[in-house]
């Protein structure tokens, strides 16, 4: 197969599952037939997970670049020291730092173009702390110095965004503001469009309160979250809510949508999983590159068992393909554009009618 990506994969926390996890996932012919795989860990680390877990008939190619990489083998760039110490089913101010030196090594190789895409391995909740960062998110929004920056989560059946990430619940309604969700709703609609090639996307909100839909809206709804989507409506974002989060996924509303904005980050994704936990993982979006991670955990606990399941790490890195492969196309589109069609000119209808959008809302609530 031509024109393969580099794929690059951060090796996570090496005493957690990901070495597991991207022993596996490597070992698959299949993966070095859909791109070149290039790991950003330690060769000897593997080495020890492989006997850890009695891995046979697998090696890797180490390299020093991506431009040395084998097309024909999954390869491994030595980017910690050798002498890094595994200490097995425990996150580490050691296993930090081999996260964050992987990771920053393979940022800098996904800035100069060196590889495609990013995907990362479980890393540990602690491990970003160092850099004065209390998540991924937060640590690449300071690193490409943008605050127009979310976690998305995706799988087959829903997409889902948030205003805030993983913060303490105290400062969820402080950050819960008509303009952090009208900037969240702009870039959900724009990642959707370019991400993910849909043309015109349907996004609902969710409420902050749990009373929302049974006529008791809280002054956050009625001050803050409608004015917010009435604002994106005038852009041309087809924003739809607010919604009670439980009563938008018992009812299984999420189908009628291409993705949902939640407030906070734990409203959100229980309710996800719940629904398609299988084929999910995570998107950054709005940075200039491709990056996604996988939602499993490092699972200290069943270390060196060989209990870890790959398919997480799988869906991660499928995520970053498909989306750059997206927008190849979509720069090449931009490059042939069609000759334009004004629909106000040339039909009754718009793309955007309010009235339509509240008959939906309607039609859900009924």
């Amino acid at each position: 197969m031509e024109n393969r990506l580099n794929v690059g994969i951060t090796h996570g926390d090496v005493n957690g599952i990901s070495y597991e996890l991207i022993i596996k996932l490597l070992a698959e012919n299949r993966i070095c037939e859909l791109c070149v795989p290039i790991l950003y860990g330690s060769p000897k680390v593997a080495a020890y997970y492989r006997k850890v877990l009695n891995i046979e008939n697998f090696s890797l190619n180490t390299i020093r670049e991506p431009g040395e990489a084998n097309g024909k083998r999954s390869n491994i760039i030595n980017c910690v020291d050798d002498n890094v110490k595994v200490d097995l089913g425990k996150e580490t101010p050691e296993s930090d730092q081999a996260t964050m030196i992987a990771l920053k090594y393979a940022l800098d190789h996904l800035d100069r173009d060196e590889i495609d895409v990013l995907t990362l391995a479980p890393q540990g909740p602690n491990a970003f702390f160092t850099e004065e960062a209390g998540s991924l998110v937060e640590y690449l929004g300071k690193r490409y110095n943008t605050a127009d920056i979310m976690s998305i989560l995706v799988s087959e059946k829903i997409k889902m965004g948030f205003v805030t990430e993983q913060v303490k619940l105290r400062d969820v309604p402080h950050q819960v503001t008509q303009k952090n969700i009208f900037k969240k709703l702009t870039l959900l609609d724009d990642t959707l469009r370019q991400d993910f090639t849909i043309l015109k996307p349907k996004i609902a909100v969710l409420g902050l309160n749990p009373q929302v839909n049974c006529g008791q809206n809280g002054d956050e709804e009625v001050n803050v979250i409608i004015p917010a989507i009435e604002r994106a409506r005038e852009e041309g974002i087809m924003a739809i809510g607010p919604f009670s989060a439980e009563r938008f996924f018992s009812e299984r509303m999420y189908e009628k949508f291409d993705a949902v904005l939640a407030m906070y980050y734990d409203q959100g994704v229980v309710a996800f999983k719940s629904v398609d936990e299988e084929s999910a993982a995570c998107y950054i979006a709005g940075l200039p590159v491709i990056c996604s991670m996988s939602l499993t955990d490092p699972h200290y606990d069943i270390v060196g068992q060989n209990l870890g399941d790959e398919q997480g790490l799988r869906n991660a890195l499928y995520l970053a393909m498909d989306v750059c492969v997206h927008r190849e196309q979509n720069i090449e589109l931009q490059k042939n554009p069609l000759p334009h069609y004004d629909i106000a000119t040339n039909s009754n209808e718009s793309d955007l009618n309010v009235e339509q959008i509240e008959g939906v809302k309607a039609e859900l609530e009924d």
